[in-house]
Formats: C-alpha cells, sequence, structure tokens
C-alpha cells in the first residue's frame, strides 16, 4: 500500500491540490490541522480529496475544533480514539495535541491521551495517526525544544509505523525500530509517500 501522508494543511487549499495530483498513491491519510481554526473549512478540503480518491483516514490537529468529527464527509474518515482495518493494517488514531502555550482548540493532557490509546484494538501489524509526534522523535522546535507527546512515547513500541505532523520544523523520517515520519506542513508544500509494506519513505516539497 503507498500512502500519501499528509499533515498540517492549516487551510492551504491550493497547495492541497497540487500535492494530490502530483504523487501516485492508494490511499491519502492526515495527520492533523485540516483547518486554521475554522471548522467550515474541513468541508474544502473535504471535496477537494474527494475529487482525487474517497480513501483517505485523518485525525483532528490542535488548530481543528472537535466539531469536525462529528460533520458527514464524502472522502474523509475521521478515526480518533479508534482501531479501524484498512487495506489488511489495523490503524490507530490520535487526534489534538498536547498542553501548548497556545490555548489552542483541541489539547489533551497525557493522562487523557493515554486513555484514549487504552482503548485501541492491537493486531499483527499496527500503524498509528497521530497528529502530535512521540517526545523526542521528530518533535524539535525552532527554539531547541522537544515539543512531543510523552503518552505516546510510552506507548510507541506498541506500533509498526508512526505517522505524525505538529512539529513544522521536524519533517523527516526515523527507522529505529519503528517507521516515524513527519512529513511537514502542507503549507510549507511538503507532503511524504510511504510504502507501508516495505517501509520506504519520499518525503517531497513542490
Amino acid at each position: 500500500m503507498r500512502v500519501l501522508l499528509l499533515s498540517d494543511i492549516h487551510s492551504s487549499t491550493q497547495n492541497l491540490e497540487k500535492i494530490l495530483k502530483a504523487a501516485e498513491y492508494d490511499a491519502v491519510f492526515i495527520a492533523g490541522d485540516l483547518t486554521q481554526f475554522r471548522p467550515k473549512d474541513a468541508k474544502v478540503v473535504d471535496e477537494i480529496i474527494s475529487e482525487q480518491t474517497d480513501s483517505c483516514l485523518a485525525v483532528h490537529g490542535n488548530c481543528d475544533h472537535e466539531a469536525i468529527l462529528g460533520e458527514k464527509y464524502k472522502a474523509l474518515k475521521f478515526i480518533h480514539g479508534k482501531s479501524v482495518e484498512f487495506d489488511g493494517y489495523t490503524v490507530h488514531g490520535v487526534g489534538g495535541s498536547g498542553i501548548t502555550p497556545f490555548n489552542t482548540p483541541s489539547e489533551y493532557t497525557e493522562r487523557e491521551i493515554l486513555e484514549i490509546m487504552d482503548n485501541f484494538v492491537l493486531r499483527d501489524f499496527n500503524i498509528l495517526l497521530s497528529h502530535c509526534p512521540p517526545k523526542g522523535f521528530l518533535d524539535r522546535t525552532y527554539s531547541g525544544v522537544h515539543a512531543g507527546c510523552e503518552a505516546i512515547r510510552e506507548r510507541m513500541i506498541e506500533f509498526d509505523v508512526i505517522l505524525c505532523g505538529h512539529i513544522h520544523e521536524s519533517h523527516g523520517v526515523v527507522d529505529s525500530p519503528q517507521l516515524i515520519v513527519n512529513p511537514g506542513p502542507v503549507m510549507w508544500g511538503r507532503f511524504a509517500v510511504i510504502d507501508v509494506e516495505k517501509k520506504v519513505v519520499e518525503l517531497r516539497k513542490l
């Protein structure tokens, strides 16, 4: 399965359209921040994606209001707090982020994130689709602070692949031993194409 991994769209629909046409993929996964605080923009993102594919798993980011999770969409399927079977893999979703200094719409305590993950049903091959990266992995801010999630780091051994975003400046790939990918923000023209079975990642930019 070739996955187009997107994150941190922040309502940058022009870049989204270009990326969807620039890559070859079987499915689209979105690791949060579809919108820039405007819930109605999730419908716009869905409309653009639905023109290219009907296979799109997503979690919300800290800049997305939880209200978007309850809407009906053509392509988007939000999996926050869920485990879903997808093309032979089990994908688990954690949306939002840990507590930030910015009081954004969807923030959770580390305990709340652990409780969300307690509900996951783990199987043979497990993919975590999370807005926030695990603490210490692809999470360094410009100021040098590691801004990832302690709860996800605590549970990361449970997953074969972790797909995340949130920290725009820390796009990259780690393979030790889990494959961890932060594609960078769509708003900067960044994305990743991942061969899940082979664990091969292409980090790309428009």
